[in-house]
């Protein structure tokens, strides 16, 4: 997504140079008539074509924002999933899903025997989240009483 915007980015401003500089190099060739004079003049000669620089720009411009507006779109889509949580696997969102059904809390053993996962894979998954800091885990006997955390639970 970094790289998308940045090339977007990037294409835009040299867009708007190339104008720029397209624009300052024709009045300065044209002995001080303004550029929209030019363009004027350009079109009686012409039969009435317009301005080509329009045609030259218009799809870097359409391009640079196609890199900057579709990758902030995809990753405000997915942010609504799972409570505007972005980057969690299929499992992940499993669990989370499961402790939003189960009041925002639950134990381990019982999300573990819910989605059908083993204890490790489970634990795996639970510190991940609380890595993240999606979840927080407390000691009960032999098992974790597992809470989603506010913000998180406020957002299902």
């Amino acid at each position: 997504m970094i790289f998308s915007l940045a090339a977007g980015s990037a294409l835009l401003i040299t867009a708007v140079l190339g104008v720029w500089q397209h624009n300052v190099t024709m009045e300065k060739m044209m002995g001080g008539m303004g550029v929209w004079q030019h363009n004027i003049m350009m079109e009686r000669m012409m039969g009435g074509a317009t301005n080509m620089m329009v045609w030259i720009t218009l799809p870097l411009i359409i391009a640079a924002a196609t890199l900057i507006i579709l990758p902030v779109t995809l990753y405000l889509l997915g942010m609504g999933q799972t409570g505007g949580i972005a980057g969690l696997t299929d499992e992940e969102k499993a669990v989370v899903d499961y402790l939003t059904r189960s009041g925002g809390m639950s134990e381990q053993r019982e999300i573990a025997r819910a989605l059908g996962l083993s204890r490790l894979k489970t634990h795996r998954l639970i510190s991940s989240l609380r890595r993240r800091e999606v979840v927080t885990v407390e000691p009960r006997g032999r098992t974790n009483l597992v809470k989603l955390k506010n913000n998180i639970q406020k957002a299902n």
